[in-house]
């Protein structure tokens, strides 16, 4: 059954208006509230037109087995801002009801293909797949989290970029946001063409804060990530916590990595371990494998250990 739920979640009662459906496609026209897709007669597919903004989110739940498609007509035009083009984020949104209100959600066994538009200002995550088996296929899109006028990064700094399933990937694309950009926390991701900037408050790629035995990224093409503010919470690569030990990540350099600095920017660590100020978050007992053709080494200048933090740390053959 093709439907579309109205739900509270943790931001009030929103509407919907009539849907444009052709076969498995839902066209967007004026729709709020939020999608569901939970089972395999719902939409295979979902379309923003450009210049269309879709104040919606869009949940693919476990009752869906079927690939789905949610595509754009145009990267910059073709929009998603279920919480609107300048909305705040919300720092007390835990648990699944508060991954649900990131801009697309999924923790169905399915794979979701995610192209050609552009996530502003979620609640939670842009895009998140939520199981193992939530594969998210991301293409040419734009991850943008922008403070209004008046405004404060504070209440945007719990807005994390993209995380999937076991084959998860992200190409193409630019990542914008003020908490993790890449949770690497399954056993393979794949980024490749990939630019992020570097907020205060969050890693590019975030290994974790505990959980998650085996995770190990992918970077192909040229990825770059831009150190954007004078100081930050966490390094290009940084990884909190862990709650037991034997947790093991992994990055292989296939392609070229740039970490550059915006103008009158301050440059931050390659790699911290460790939180900032919190004594009780630290990583130990833990392994992290560096390598590839174009590997970045972790050194004594480039990383840092926080709260005691101390790990086994590998840097391969043909890192520098």
């Amino acid at each position: 059954m093709k439907h579309i739920i109205k739900t509270s979640l943790l931001t009030g009662l929103l509407s919907l208006s009539a849907s444009a459906i052709a076969g498995g496609t839902l066209t967007i026209s004026n729709q709020t509230g939020t999608i569901v897709i939970d089972d395999n007669n719902d939409y295979d597919e979902i379309v923003i037109p450009a210049g269309k903004t879709l104040q919606a989110n869009i949940q693919i739940l476990k009752g869906r087995t079927n690939d789905v498609v949610i595509r754009g007509n145009n990267r910059s035009t073709s929009i998603i801002a279920p919480n609107g083009l300048f909305g705040e984020s919300q720092a007390d949104a835990k648990g699944v009801e508060g991954k649900k209100l990131s801009s697309i959600y999924a923790d169905c066994n399915c794979t979701v293909s995610i192209s050609k538009l552009t996530s502003r200002n979620p609640e939670k995550f842009h895009i998140l797949g939520d199981t193992d088996n939530s594969v998210m296929l991301v293409d040419n899109v734009n991850i943008y989290t922008r403070i209004a006028s008046g405004s404060d990064v504070h209440h945007h700094h719990t807005t994390d970029g993209f995380g999937g399933g076991i084959g998860s990937s992200i190409r193409n694309s630019v990542i914008d946001t003020f908490d993790d950009s890449v949770k690497v926390y399954r056993t393979e991701m794949t980024v490749e063409n990939l630019k992020i900037y570097h907020n205060e408050f969050g890693a590019p790629y975030q290994f974790g804060w505990g959980g998650f035995n085996y995770a190990k990224l992918i970077a192909k093409g040229t990825n770059t990530v831009v150190d954007n503010d004078s100081s930050y919470r966490h390094g290009v690569f940084g990884w909190v916590k862990t709650n037991e030990p034997g947790l093991v990540r992994k990055v292989d350099f296939r392609g070229t990595f740039n970490h550059n600095v915006a103008s009158g920017k301050t440059r931050s660590d390659l790699y911290t371990f460790g939180h900032l100020s919190n004594s009780a978050n630290k990583v130990t007992g833990a392994t992290l494998n560096l390598f590839g053709s174009k590997c970045k080494a972790s050194t004594s200048t480039n990383t840092s250990m926080r709260q005691g933090s101390s790990l086994n740390i590998t840097n391969g053959t043909y890192c520098s």
